[in-house]
């Protein structure tokens, strides 16, 4: 979930909108599913899914054609994939595992070449608990790849060159929900942070320069990074804070003016906003989790809502708003991915 394409949402006035009645519930399209997989997304121009899951005997991706989920690719490893993405250019899939072989567990970053599976690189990092997020820079040199805190460790960003592995720098956050997305442009870098305000944790989004790593903005407490805008010049955020509906974000970079925001339903979970703005897939945090829903970022109208018979979870949208992946849990996980309106 990243910006996708060099196109201009339009910023407007300010508003807080709330969320009316519920759109009548439907039943979504299925374009193809793919039982036992527990995760998937698109590529930046649409066109591919990479799909993940983890079983007893370690980690498989799938990369799959979007429009027909016809198998390109299947990749198996025998350590656990905690993270995964590919590249813009569709060249590159990074993930992020436990590798244990010498005797130690190290945090690792492994680069696949993604036309036929072989690994091009293991990252070794310094991190000291799970990396929960990945990403590729546009121009495919850089990755990056966010341990969240936990037991009072961990909380870093480390960005490595994906020509060679070499650490270009670690950036404390001390986020406890990691997530880092590049700009499409390359230009920054955005971060989950969690600080210290009026004497309680916030987590809040911070930020980077690329080009020397200094901050650039943070955002307001309670703001969690969903994604960028597909021209770079601003960051949908969800802010969640403790008794308060769930509520989204459009911020401005640099300079942090709210173009939009929408408050949606309490414990919803903000999964995706299509590409040129106009809506928001989110599903729900709390039991029972089994409908979607997308709100209409203008309006506050939700859409369209979808119910289903077990636990579902939201994922992504592709880029022409036309498709959006989703994991449903009947008698099993699969992943399903379905025609948007």
């Amino acid at each position: 979930m990243k910006g996708r394409r060099s196109m201009t949402i339009t910023a407007i006035a300010t508003a807080i909108l709330l969320v009316p009645t519920p759109a009548v519930a439907a039943t979504p399209t299925t374009v193809w599913s793919a039982p036992g997989l527990t995760a998937a997304s698109f590529s930046v121009d649409g066109t591919l899914a990479l799909l993940t899951v983890n079983t007893s005997a370690g980690g498989r991706f799938e990369i799959r054609q979007a429009a027909t989920g016809a198998l390109v690719r299947t990749v198996t490893s025998p350590e656990k994939f905690t993270g995964a993405t590919i590249s813009p250019d569709r060249q590159v899939v990074a993930v992020t595992l436990n590798d244990s072989s010498s005797g130690l567990t190290v945090r690792t970053i492994r680069l696949y070449r993604a036309s036929d599976g072989a690994v091009l690189r293991n990252v070794r990092t310094t991190a000291t608990r799970d990396l929960t997020s990945v990403d590729i820079s546009s121009d495919g040199r850089l990755v990056a790849a966010a341990d969240r805190r936990t037991y009072e460790q961990g909380g870093r960003v480390h960005v490595h060159r994906v020509a060679d592995g070499t650490t270009v720098t670690v950036l404390t956050t001390d986020a406890t929900t990691g997530a880092v997305r590049f700009s499409p442009d390359g230009r920054y870098l955005a971060a989950n942070v969690r600080l210290v305000v009026n004497g309680q944790f916030a987590s809040v989004v911070r930020v980077f320069r690329t080009s020397d790593w200094s901050t650039v903005q943070t955002t307001g407490v309670g703001n969690l990074l969903v994604r960028w805008t597909p021209d770079s010049t601003g960051i949908w955020n969800s802010t969640i804070l403790p008794g308060a509906p769930t509520g989204v974000q459009l911020l401005a970079v640099p300079g942090g003016t709210v173009q939009r925001s929408v408050v949606l339903g309490q414990y919803d979970t903000v999964s995706d906003v299509t590409d040129d703005g106009a809506l928001v897939l989110a599903g729900r945090a709390a039991a029972p989790r089994r409908s979607l829903t997308f709100t209409d970022t203008v309006t506050g109208q939700a859409v369209t809502t979808y119910d289903f018979a077990g636990d579902v979870f939201a994922g992504d949208i592709s880029r022409d708003g036309t498709l959006f992946t989703y994991v449903l849990n009947t008698s099993g996980y699969a992943v399903q991915v379905a025609r948007l309106g």
